[in-house]
């Protein structure tokens, strides 16, 4: 466990960084540190291995003070991962990874037997290790810059805006797959995010701070949107609380599925209008998994991919009732589409099916963190 007891952070020209700052972090658990821009959540982060120095108070590790421990020593023990990966430039991507493990004084045979396997665990191919960076996207890089994090096994993690710098599409990426390693790795991470979503996805708990550096709550996500401690939380949380409330409240698998009628590309006008419900049929691919809906309104001989919409999004079964509900209100038919873990089609919800299961879960409190 990290704990910061009354922590303080006083620059040379008098600005409070961090003022009194009280937090326990669980070994074993992620905690994101959010709030506005000036608020101390990196001057915090950089505390712990002591990259920045607390003017007073204490940050122990495993109940040892850190400003007692040798600086060398204890960044070692730290992984560290900042926002644009810090690779080295002149170093394959091998040798990258391998950098903390020789740090710490592993051969370089096993530091690199090592970061083979940290490069697949971390989702990159095995033929990425005679790479450059310069030769790796902005997400390949970031993988990397994780995977060098964990080379040398560290007791902790500590992550800065770790996937701030990729766009939306890559950065839910990187967060599914960070989701699946923590779950195999079972590190103590703390992450600094200015993004409140990534800090509701990512974290078992959530520290959110003030201007001047002040902790104005510390909670899990369901506790955090269920119960804001006060008028700045609820603010920072922004007005759509009650929509991101749905990535807690049950999953897609309890919803009603109902047989969407299908063709595949290539299908000519008569067999689509034959087997649709309505105006749209939504077209898959030879392994049933859906590529989009055909609009039968408008004069086609067969289905073409230029044919297709594309708006409507897809749930897995799995997945929280927020994406089930965006998947139904982005379908042009309004039927949002359901699939399994290999993307083939189970079926399809509508905004009722969806509406009727959080009916039932109003009916029964599920926003009573306390039950």
């Amino acid at each position: 466990m990290i704990v910061f007891e009354n922590v303080v952070k006083r620059f040379a020209d008098g600005t409070v960084g961090v003022n009194g700052l009280s937090l326990n972090i669980p070994q074993g658990k992620l905690t994101a540190l959010v709030g506005p821009s000036g608020c101390g959540k990196t001057t915090s982060l950089r505390m712990i291995n002591r990259l920045v120095v607390p003017t007073s108070g204490s940050i122990s590790i495993g109940g040892e003070p850190t400003e007692k421990m040798d600086v060398v020593k204890l960044r070692r023990r730290i992984g560290y991962v900042i926002q644009h990966a810090g690779l080295f430039p002149h170093r394959t991507v091998l040798e990258n990874i391998a950098t903390t493990a020789r740090l710490n004084g592993v051969s370089k045979t096993k530091a690199l037997a090592s970061a083979r396997e940290l490069l697949q665990r971390v989702g990159l191919p095995g033929d990425f290790a005679g790479r450059y960076p310069s030769q790796l996207s902005g997400g390949q890089q970031q993988r990397v810059g994780v995977a060098r994090a964990l080379a040398s096994d560290p007791e902790l993690m500590l992550m800065d805006e770790p996937f701030s710098a990729v766009d939306p599409v890559v950065r839910s990426q990187l967060q599914d797959e960070f989701l699946r390693l923590q779950r195999e790795i079972g590190k103590t991470i703390i992450m600094v995010t200015h993004d409140i979503d990534e800090a509701l996805k990512l974290g078992d708990q959530i520290a959110v701070l003030r201007p001047g550096g002040t902790l104005a709550q510390l909670a899990t996500p369901r506790q955090l949107l269920a119960e804001p401690a006060d008028a700045f939380v609820a603010a920072f949380l922004g007005r759509d609380r009650g929509y991101r409330f749905l990535g807690f409240a049950g999953t897609a698998e309890s919803v009603r599925l109902v047989a969407e009628p299908t063709v595949r590309l290539g299908a000519d006008a008569e067999e689509a209008k034959a087997t649709a419900l309505g105006r749209w049929i939504l077209t898959v691919d030879d392994h049933s998994r859906p590529v989009g809906w055909a609009d039968l309104d408008r004069p086609f001989e067969q289905i073409r991919p230029d044919d297709l919409n594309l708006s409507g999004t897809v749930a897995a079964q799995g997945d929280p009732l927020r994406v089930l509900l965006d998947a139904v209100l982005s379908s042009p038919s309004g039927r949002g589409v359901v699939t399994d873990a290999e993307g083939r089609l189970l079926g399809t919800a509508t905004l009722a099916s969806v509406s009727a299961v959080l009916e039932d879960g109003r009916a029964r409190n599920w926003m009573d963190v306390s039950s």
